[in-house]
Formats: C-alpha cells, sequence, structure tokens
C-alpha cells in the first residue's frame, strides 16, 4: 500500500466530513465507497507489474494520481470555506465536492494517456541578424525506454524531428530507464533520424546508471549514424557556400544522478580544454544537465542544451513554468534562458520519469533556429 495514496484518501473523508457536517449519511454512502475502490484499483500497479499485465498497471496509476487530485481540490473547496464563509451554502459545497471528484478522475485519466503520448514540436530562435546562416537544431532528449515508453512513441518523435528538416540532431541522453539492452530497440528508431550535418549525443544520469552501461556505450560507438560524445567535442563546417563558418558542440556526459560540485569541475575542465583549440564562430555545450550553463557563462559559451528536468511533468496547464511541481528542484526548469552572452535551452524530453503521467508538459521535439556569426 503506497503511504501517500492512503493519507490522500483518509484527507478525502475528513474534507468531506466537514463539507458534509450537516449529513451523516456520507459514511455509508457512496464516498467510503468511490474510497475504497480507489484504494483498491491503486494496489493493480503491484499486480499488474507482478504478472507483467501493463493495462493494470495503467489502471492503478489513474486511480493513484485520481486519489491525490481529489484530495487537492477537497482541500481548495476548504480554503474557499473558510475565505467565503457566509457564500457557499451546503448544497452547493457538497456539488462542488463531486465535481472535484469527477475532475480528479478526468485529469488523471488525460494525464497517463494523451498528455503522456502526444509529442508537440517547440521553437526557440537564439541570434537576432537576418542576414547571419541560419541552422536548425533538433534536439531528443530523456527518451527513457521501458516499461512507460514504447519503440512506437520514440518512432513518433523521429518522425517530427525529420518533418522540421533540421542541420543536425542533439540527443540529450536518458536513453533507457535501468535496462541497458533496451538500447538496442532504441536505436533502431534512432537510426532512422534525418539530417544535414548528422546526429550528435551525449549519456544522461540513466545511461550510466544502467545494469550494464557499457553495453550502452559499445551500441552506440557501433551505431554509424550518431556520434557519441564523451566529455570531447566535434567541429562541423556549416553555412552555404558564400557564408561558411565553423561550428563546435561539446559533449559532457553525466557524472551522477544529480548535478554535484564534481560535475562543475568537469564541466570546466572539458569546456577549459575544448575552446582552447582553434577559434570557431559558434559553441555549443550539450549536457543531459542543465545545470552546466552556470560553467558555459564565464566562458561566453554561445548555446547551451539540455534536459533532465521533464519540464517538471505536472503543471498547471497555460502555467507550465510557473505553477510547476519541478520548480521547486530544477534552477532552470524548462525553456530559454539568457545570462549575459550565454543561451540555454532546456527541453521537456519525450519519455516519462517515476510518475508516467503529463499534466500541462507536453513531450517535445524541441528546434533551435541559430543565426550564427
Amino acid at each position: 500500500m503506497r503511504l501517500g495514496q492512503l493519507v490522500a484518501l483518509v484527507a478525502v473523508y475528513f474534507e468531506a466530513s466537514f463539507i458534509f457536517r450537516s449529513s451523516e449519511e456520507f459514511v455509508v454512502s457512496p464516498l467510503v465507497i468511490s474510497l475504497l475502490s480507489l484504494l483498491v484499483a491503486s494496489e493493480l500497479v503491484r499486480v499488474g507489474r507482478k504478472i507483467s499485465y501493463m493495462p493494470l498497471v495503467w489502471v492503478g496509476y489513474m486511480a493513484r494520481f485520481a486519489g491525490l487530485g481529489w484530495a487537492g481540490t477537497g482541500f481548495v473547496l476548504l480554503l474557499l470555506v473558510w475565505a467565503f464563509p457566509d457564500r457557499v451554502g451546503d448544497v452547493g459545497l457538497q456539488v462542488l465536492f463531486w465535481a472535484s471528484a469527477g475532475i480528479a478522475l478526468v485529469v488523471s485519466l488525460y494525464a497517463f494517456s494523451t498528455g503522456r503520448t502526444r509529442i508537440v514540436v517547440t521553437s526557440f530562435h537564439v541570434g537576432k541578424s537576418s542576414n547571419k546562416p541560419s541552422l536548425r537544431v533538433a534536439l531528443l532528449s530523456d527518451l527513457h525506454i521501458g516499461d512507460y515508453v514504447s519503440a512506437a512513441h520514440i518512432r513518433k518523435a523521429v518522425d517530427l524531428s525529420n518533418s522540421q528538416s533540421p542541420d543536425f540532431v542533439i540527443l540529450l541522453g536518458d536513453y533507457v530507464d535501468s535496462e541497458a539492452r533496451l538500447i538496442d530497440e532504441l536505436l533502431n528508431e534512432l537510426s532512422a533520424l534525418e539530417s544535414t550535418h548528422g546526429v550528435f549525443a551525449v549519456l544522461g544520469n540513466h545511461d550510466i546508471r544502467a545494469d550494464e552501461p557499457q553495453h550502452i556505450v559499445e551500441q552506440f560507438e557501433a551505431e554509424p549514424t550518431i556520434r557519441l560524445l564523451r566529455n570531447s567535442s566535434v567541429e562541423i563546417e556549416v553555412g552555404d557556400g558564400e557564408h561558411t563558418r565553423n561550428l563546435r558542440i561539446i559533449g559532457i556526459e553525466s557524472q551522477d544522478d544529480w548535478w554535484s560540485s564534481e560535475s562543475d569541475v568537469l564541466a570546466y575542465e572539458v569546456i577549459e580544454r575544448e575552446i582552447a583549440t582553434d577559434p570557431v564562430g559558434f559553441t555549443v555545450v550539450a549536457c543531459h544537465h542543465p545545470e552546466v550553463f552556470d560553467q558555459c557563462v564565464p566562458h561566453s559559451i554561445d548555446l547551451a542544451v539540455a534536459g533532465h528536468t521533464h519540464g517538471g511533468q505536472l503543471a498547471l496547464p497555460f502555467f507550465g513554468r510557473t505553477l510547476n511541481v519541478g520548480r521547486l528542484v530544477a534552477k532552470y526548469l524548462r525553456g530559454a534562458y539568457v545570462v549575459e552572452k550565454s543561451t540555454l535551452i532546456v527541453t521537456t524530453g519525450i519519455g516519462v520519469g517515476v510518475i508516467p503521467a503529463r499534466m500541462g508538459v507536453s513531450p517535445e521535439v524541441t528546434i533551435v533556429e541559430l543565426a550564427i556569426e
């Protein structure tokens, strides 16, 4: 039994005991039946995993999410009563309470279905001059192929990327959840990525913490269509015949699940070493962790790209960057950040993490339009 789910359902019961204070029938009414149903259904996560039947797992997760949502909306109703004690009648409050249960269930169904699977294209522009050579970069991150992310979902992301005709593609890590063997299936999909100047990749924390991380490295290095950057860089010539420029991509891989002081040291050393070579017109730092940006700014790196945060995954619709659970833990959550001469783009990624749901934060293929010197 998940303690959080139990606490949420108990909270719903006590919220109802206050909202239905003029009626004692709620104790043996549909409320108790509803709570017990959610409680039992939430355990289908364990049952489904044990018998390897994913539909049961999804039903269990939806029940857990609905219970938590009902507790939250019920708490909002209590605040409403406290703020406006004379304006909300008992009948109206009871109607709102049951309506909040329906809303929580609908939101849960959406978050674990369409919200999780509908991939969007998000675009950003870096540079202002229209007469500079323009480049289109596609970013794909946090694919997390496994129980909750299928090869078909990855294929949709690849097709979306190809539809944007990128000049080059950067893969930003977390290709698997924990099973390294799945990298073979993933690379079968990623090998279909199309671009003018190539596909480049860095490793994320899930990749280096997988059961066989060396297998992931070996499969990437054996894949001719993708170049894995392991604390190294590649220089490519871009532009048309009259305005060619050299662009350098520096790839910094994860050292751990979280960014640490050791990660800062590694990033500083790699950036220092790679930019000490021949000067280029534009430099991109690719890293799974957006915290690398703090080491990019002192070096005046033109562009840093990262993933890892999943954009928070759960947010109030239309307020995904502000009213977002990810803001509690992430300094750079999603979208564009500009500090001095450097720009950071954080993509929300393709897959899902601990909670296999998305609300208010769609999975995305991120397109960055570059106007380089």
